[in-house]
């Protein structure tokens, strides 16, 4: 009997946890024999994945953030390496988390193990150099971002464009009332998300901010707000709600409802990341904030070569959604940000345009293939 196919897949945060269930479900019911195991989260083990490591959870990012968990990602990777070395599997797909993934992606070279990347460094805004080091070692970029496939063609890097993972996931939703209805959030007031992030440690820099932030709105509008919190499935609502007991305004927070939650709202503040671009896909007015440790701060000055930091600006090449970051990203700068967004409907609806076009721009992109359809030609040879 043939043995069956057997691939290994490695997401360390949540988002990549997202994305690789999406293609491993995909996977599955093509081809329900393939064995697929590795490192993830909730997500790719309800989509079968078979886990030897839950580092998903931890979402770990940062220079501190890597330093506080050491031991937790050097276990990780040591799992891994003693998995590679048993079972040589058929193919390796590292799923964005570079610093662990490049790292794994060497150690597979070693092994003779295929492997495609899914999901790029950013190596177009810092870290450049790790083009050689994919280049050695990686077989198969798979890129979500028009302009990398660019890049890792002029360094002679196989690479196919695999469409970006939320342009089929967010849909738009004008049904406002009945969605309000079904998360219990209030119909007759102006809505506020506040979407802080989904590792602890974003919650615990951003989410005070913001209450303040929203504590000092309260006192333009004060009867007119609700805030409303998607908390991650990695985040404890005790936590969230530990940092709202001095908010003056109502609240309510969803869970596993972002989509919907950010669907229903009038404005919205959201943590550089994914989260970013999908509510960017959403069309709502928004701004785009982070606050780093000091340490990773400074290292992000003297690496960084982009001019902005969110995806939807960086798409574009101009700021069509405002950026508050680390020392700008304070209560006073921020309740004056959503001020405008209720108050400046012009504004608001120009900013709007500009987000519609830019989910026209990446909806109407053409993909190479899929990323379920890239790993079909990599372990079964389907063209």
């Amino acid at each position: 009997m043939t043995k069956p196919k057997h691939i290994v897949v490695v997401a360390g945060e949540e988002s990549g946890d997202i994305h690789a269930a999406s293609f491993i479900s995909e996977l599955r019911i093509k081809h329900p024999l393939l064995r697929i195991t590795g490192i993830g989260g909730d997500h790719m083990k309800e989509a079968g994945a078979e886990l030897i490591s839950d580092l998903a959870k931890y979402g770990v990012t940062g220079f501190s953030e890597v330093i506080r968990h050491f031991k937790t990602i050097k276990k990780a990777f040591k799992l891994i390496k003693t998995h590679l070395i048993n079972e040589k599997p058929d193919l390796l797909v590292l799923v964005d988390y570079p610093g662990f993934n490049i790292r794994l992606a060497q150690f597979a070279k070693k092994l003779n193990i295929k492997v495609v990347y899914y999901i790029s460094p950013q190596v177009w805004a810092w870290k450049a150099k790790r083009l050689i080091t994919i280049k050695k070692n990686v077989d198969h970029m798979a890129v979500i971002l028009p302009f990398e496939k660019k890049i890792y063609e002029a360094a002679d890097i196989p690479v196919s464009f695999v469409g970006h993972p939320l342009v089929n996931t967010v849909k738009l939703n004008e049904n406002t009332e009945e969605i309000r209805k079904k998360l219990n959030i209030p119909k007759n007031k102006k809505i506020i998300a506040l979407l802080p992030g989904s590792r602890t440690h974003e919650i615990e820099r951003h989410l005070p901010i913001m209450a303040a932030g929203m504590t000092l709105l309260s006192q333009q509008f004060p009867a007119d707000l609700h805030v409303v919190i998607p908390v991650a499935r990695t985040i404890k609502a005790e936590l969230v709600e530990s940092y709202l007991r001095h908010m003056p305004l109502s609240y309510t927070l969803t869970q596993n409802a972002m989509l919907e939650t950010v669907s229903c709202s009038d404005a919205v503040v959201v943590a550089s990341g994914t989260a970013s671009l999908e509510c960017a896909l959403l069309c709502k007015p928004m701004c785009i904030v982070y606050k780093a440790s000091l340490l990773t701060y400074i290292a992000a000055m003297k690496l960084i070569k982009v001019k902005y930091l969110g995806l939807c600006n960086l798409l574009q090449n101009t700021m069509i959604v405002p950026e508050l970051l680390q020392y700008d990203f304070n209560a006073r700068e921020l309740s004056k940000m959503v001020a405008e967004f209720l108050s400046e409907k012009a504004a608001v609806t120009r900013m709007q345009n500009k987000l519609m076009q830019l989910r026209h721009s990446l909806s109407t992109l053409a993909a190479d293939c899929s990323i379920s359809q890239l790993i079909e030609r990599e372990i079964f040879l389907i063209n």
